[in-house]
């Protein structure tokens, strides 16, 4: 389960957007579904902890959010945090069932494209 992740300026996810809205684009099916301003924020979010429990997940398969949190070793509050951002973004489900909620990781891998230009000016900047 491989996701395709993209990284550009927050101006350029804004238009792209905006196109998408107004019918001036239509996504494609190799475009990334989710997007990152930066390469800064996106190795917050899949930091090699994140991508641990989302491995976990697909692997162990826990029923409820307790027993995700066990097999972890992490505290409930802290990892309820994490998937609820991780769900945000599409790559974990948090299903209700009952009183529980179970959670499921949707995508353990991942491809990351970084729109060229911002990759050009980072490194002029850089310069």
């Amino acid at each position: 389960m491989k996701a395709l992740i993209g990284v550009m300026p927050e101006e350029h996810i804004r238009r792209r957007m905006l196109a998408i809205v107004k019918g001036e684009h239509k996504p494609q099916p190799g475009e990334p579904k989710v997007w990152f301003t930066s390469l800064n924020a996106l190795a917050q979010i899949l930091n090699n902890r994140n991508i641990a429990l989302l491995r976990l997940m697909d692997k162990q398969k826990p029923e409820t959010m307790t027993e995700l949190a066990e097999l972890a070793g992490r505290k409930k509050s802290n990892l309820s945090v994490t998937l609820k951002t991780l769900n945000s973004l599409g790559l974990v489900r948090l299903e209700k069932q009952g009183l529980s909620v179970k959670p499921v990781a949707v995508f353990t891998d991942f491809d990351i494209k970084v729109k060229q230009d911002f990759i050009n000016k980072f490194a002029h900047e850089a310069a």
